[in-house]
Protein backbone atom coordinates (compact mmCIF):
# COMPACT_ATOMS: atom_id res chain seq x y z
CA UNK A 1 0.00 0.00 0.00
CA UNK A 2 1.35 3.38 -0.97
CA UNK A 3 1.24 5.98 1.81
CA UNK A 4 -0.40 9.20 0.64
CA UNK A 5 -2.00 12.30 2.09
CA UNK A 6 -5.34 10.49 1.76
CA UNK A 7 -4.06 7.79 4.16
CA UNK A 8 -3.13 10.52 6.63
CA UNK A 9 -6.60 12.03 6.25
CA UNK A 10 -8.17 8.66 7.07
CA UNK A 11 -6.02 8.38 10.20
CA UNK A 12 -6.94 11.92 11.23
CA UNK A 13 -10.61 11.00 10.82
CA UNK A 14 -10.13 8.00 13.11
CA UNK A 15 -8.54 10.24 15.75
CA UNK A 16 -11.52 12.61 15.53
CA UNK A 17 -13.87 9.65 15.96
CA UNK A 18 -11.93 8.51 19.03
CA UNK A 19 -12.23 11.96 20.58
CA UNK A 20 -15.94 12.27 19.84
CA UNK A 21 -17.01 8.78 20.91
CA UNK A 22 -14.54 8.00 23.67
CA UNK A 23 -13.92 4.62 22.05
CA UNK A 24 -10.69 2.99 20.93
CA UNK A 25 -9.97 2.51 17.22
CA UNK A 26 -9.97 -1.29 17.56
CA UNK A 27 -13.15 -2.83 18.94
CA UNK A 28 -14.25 -6.41 19.67
CA UNK A 29 -15.32 -8.31 16.56
CA UNK A 30 -18.97 -8.41 17.67
CA UNK A 31 -18.94 -4.59 17.53
CA UNK A 32 -17.51 -4.52 14.02
CA UNK A 33 -13.81 -4.85 14.75
CA UNK A 34 -12.97 -1.20 14.25
CA UNK A 35 -14.36 2.18 15.18
CA UNK A 36 -15.20 3.30 11.65
CA UNK A 37 -17.22 0.13 10.97
CA UNK A 38 -19.01 0.44 14.32
CA UNK A 39 -20.00 4.06 13.67
CA UNK A 40 -21.20 3.40 10.12
CA UNK A 41 -23.23 0.44 11.35
CA UNK A 42 -24.68 2.50 14.22
CA UNK A 43 -25.75 5.23 11.80
CA UNK A 44 -27.30 2.68 9.41
CA UNK A 45 -29.23 1.15 12.32
CA UNK A 46 -30.63 4.60 13.19
CA UNK A 47 -32.13 5.32 9.76
CA UNK A 48 -28.91 6.96 8.51
CA UNK A 49 -29.16 9.72 11.11
CA UNK A 50 -26.54 10.97 13.51
CA UNK A 51 -27.69 10.80 17.10
CA UNK A 52 -26.32 12.05 20.38
CA UNK A 53 -25.96 8.50 21.73
CA UNK A 54 -22.95 7.96 19.45
CA UNK A 55 -21.01 10.64 21.38
CA UNK A 56 -18.91 9.94 24.47
CA UNK A 57 -21.42 9.41 27.29
CA UNK A 58 -18.89 10.64 29.86
CA UNK A 59 -19.34 14.18 28.54
CA UNK A 60 -21.95 16.65 29.69
CA UNK A 61 -24.03 16.96 26.56
CA UNK A 62 -26.67 19.33 27.91
CA UNK A 63 -25.53 22.32 25.83
CA UNK A 64 -27.18 21.97 22.42
CA UNK A 65 -24.59 24.20 20.75
CA UNK A 66 -21.81 21.88 21.89
CA UNK A 67 -23.69 18.81 20.70
CA UNK A 68 -24.35 20.39 17.30
CA UNK A 69 -20.67 21.28 16.94
CA UNK A 70 -19.65 17.73 17.88
CA UNK A 71 -22.08 16.26 15.33
CA UNK A 72 -20.68 18.60 12.67
CA UNK A 73 -17.16 17.40 13.45
CA UNK A 74 -18.47 13.82 13.39
CA UNK A 75 -19.70 14.39 9.83
CA UNK A 76 -16.24 15.67 8.92
CA UNK A 77 -14.63 12.62 10.52
CA UNK A 78 -16.91 10.37 8.44
CA UNK A 79 -15.86 12.27 5.33
CA UNK A 80 -12.21 11.76 6.26
CA UNK A 81 -12.78 8.01 6.69
CA UNK A 82 -14.59 7.57 3.41
CA UNK A 83 -13.85 4.16 1.89
CA UNK A 84 -12.75 5.76 -1.36
CA UNK A 85 -9.56 7.83 -0.95
CA UNK A 86 -10.64 10.11 -3.77
CA UNK A 87 -13.74 11.07 -1.75
CA UNK A 88 -11.66 12.22 1.23
CA UNK A 89 -10.96 15.93 1.59
CA UNK A 90 -7.46 17.38 1.59
CA UNK A 91 -5.97 18.49 4.90
CA UNK A 92 -6.38 22.09 3.77
CA UNK A 93 -10.12 21.43 3.28
CA UNK A 94 -10.34 19.69 6.67
CA UNK A 95 -8.76 22.67 8.43
CA UNK A 96 -11.09 25.05 6.59
CA UNK A 97 -14.15 23.00 7.57
CA UNK A 98 -13.03 22.85 11.22
CA UNK A 99 -12.53 26.62 11.34
CA UNK A 100 -15.91 27.18 9.70
CA UNK A 101 -17.65 24.80 12.13
CA UNK A 102 -16.11 26.64 15.08
CA UNK A 103 -17.32 30.01 13.80
CA UNK A 104 -20.94 28.88 13.71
Amino acid sequence: MKVTEKCDIYSYGVVLLELLTGRTPVLPLEQGGDLVTWIRSHIRNHNNKLSIDILDNRLDLQEQGTVNHMLTVLKLALLCTSMSPSDRPSMREVVSMLIESNER
